[in-house]
């Protein structure tokens, strides 16, 4: 008999199915129908079980459903945070799922570094929150600078290296505004940013009145505009794989040597296109789309 490792826990009861992370959960106990699961942030439980399922992987998981939800530079370093949310109804490990920070994200020549990796204990239960509070602060948190006074963008992509989330703040016409203040997501999970107080592991409400929103592109104002994402690529360095994010699908990306050597012509893909450059060497490469240029490093 082959051991089986698993790695979620489905219970199906009354049509309804709720899904938990084995590696959240610490006890599961069955008395007279009734299911209780002790997580390590709580305890659920569920009544009249019909079914219980395990998978060996997370393809269950949608990870569309982790956003940023607020992003804050003010303080020293012990204070800054970024704070994710899911906004689904399934648990979502963040394990190998990767957070880049840009501050010059409009120079496309700039290239933006890893800020986080998610650990294997790193769980946001469905609904729930995740603060990375202070830089360096514990191996699971954010390792780069953070600052409410620059352009910034943040990239979050999930352990395959498919971009999930962005954020960015732009300058506005003359200086940069609200300096002490966070940059956050309302209604939770779904809504533009605004600039609001800090609020590191609250939710951010669903009443904007009143609030600033947050330019997203240098000199728009507070107008909300819709956001115009420069090109970005990740990881940079790469060794294997590409990903290549803020190109509309249909878009031709032209990967270039620093000779100007045409080397491959790749269609843009819906949200991101993914390039194998493994067989490149050691180098410097550019990618053209359209008038614009991005430099990579492989590895």
């Amino acid at each position: 008999m082959v051991a089986q490792s698993f790695r979620m826990i489905t219970l199906s009861a009354d049509g309804e199915e709720t899904s938990y992370v084995l590696s959240n959960v610490q006890k599961i106990v069955f008395v007279n129908n009734t299911m209780t699961v002790n997580l390590k942030n709580g305890v659920a439980d569920v009544n009249d079980i019909k079914r219980i399922s395990f998978a060996q992987d997370f393809s269950e998981i949608d990870y569309s459903k982790l956003r940023i939800n607020e992003v804050s530079g003010v303080g020293g370093d012990p204070d800054k945070f970024y704070e994710l949310i899911n906004i689904g109804d399934v648990d979502i490990l963040l394990k190998d799922c990767k957070m880049y920070y840009n501050n010059d994200p409009f120079n496309a020549a700039y290239v933006a570094p890893l800020t986080w990796t998610g650990c294997a204990d790193q769980v946001i239960e469905a609904g729930g929150l995740l603060c990375l509070i202070g830089r360096n602060s514990n191996p699971c948190s954010f390792t780069t600078g953070l600052t409410a006074q620059r352009n910034i963008k943040v990239t979050l992509v999930d352990p395959d290296g498919n971009l999930i989330d962005e954020f960015t703040r732009a300058k506005d016409t003359e200086e940069y505004a609200f300096t002490d203040k966070s940059f956050s997501r309302i209604p939770d999970g779904t809504g533009p940013f605004y600039f609001t107080d800090p609020t590191p592991c609250e939710l951010n409400g669903e009443d904007a009145t009143g609030l600033v929103l947050v330019p997203q592109k240098p000199g728009s104002g507070f107008e909300n505009p819709k956001v115009e994402s420069s090109i970005f690529v990740f990881p940079n360095p790469v060794k294997e794989y590409l990903t290549v994010s803020g190109v509309e699908k249909g878009e031709t990306i032209n990967l270039y040597d620093l000779s100007g050597g045409l080397l491959q012509t790749i269609p843009a893909q819906e949200n991101s296109t993914k390039i194998d450059v493994s067989s490149l060497q050691q180098g410097v490469y550019v990618l053209q789309i359209g008038k614009q240029q991005v430099k990579f490093i492989k590895q």
